[in-house]
């Protein structure tokens, strides 16, 4: 092979992994969850990618992985503009089907994936070895929990009797 046809087939092969991994980027989120109202800081993508994180990071029978999002969301507004562009971006990540092929093997985007897969993705961010990985896990496991047991409706199943000033009321 001379040194043109090599170049050839090097840039036809760039070409083909290029379109590749704009195709499992641009792959659509599975719409299990759907936004109930505006949203804040979220789009609807990223949105439903954090709805499917909740239903496998609470686990708790009556949480509601919808309202949620929805909290998070909420709670992600009154923060820094930062905080919400690198919360998009890492969601983006998870749901990313090229980064699942390039950190774990996977092609289908996580909302696409079993709830069994799922929980495997998330135990595999869970005990990465890199640091980043393993902190977007803690963060989102975190931010879902929270928002989940700061809800009222979850109080009375936990032994909380509310805040102080509605307690003594």
């Amino acid at each position: 092979m001379d040194r043109r046809a090599f170049l050839q087939r090097g840039l036809v092969g760039g070409a083909i992994l290029a379109a590749s991994a704009c195709t499992l980027h641009a792959w659509p989120v599975q719409d299990r969850y759907q936004p109930q109202g505006n949203l804040q800081c979220l789009d609807p993508r990223t949105f439903v990618v954090l709805a499917s994180i909740a239903a496998r990071t609470v686990q708790d029978p009556v949480a509601d992985p919808v309202a949620i999002a929805h909290a998070v969301d909420r709670t992600i507004a009154l923060s820094a503009p930062e905080a919400a562009s690198e919360l998009r971006q890492l969601l983006n990540l998870f749901e990313s089907g090229l980064a699942g092929l390039l950190l774990d093997g996977r092609l289908r985007p996580f909302t696409r994936l079993t709830p069994d897969r799922q929980d495997q993705v998330l135990a595999a961010w869970r005990d990465s070895r890199l640091v980043l990985r393993r902190a977007g896990y803690t963060a989102l496991r975190k931010l879902t929990l929270a928002a989940h047991y700061a809800s009222p409706t979850t109080w009375e199943g936990v032994g909380y009797p509310g805040p102080p000033e509605l307690v003594e009321g």
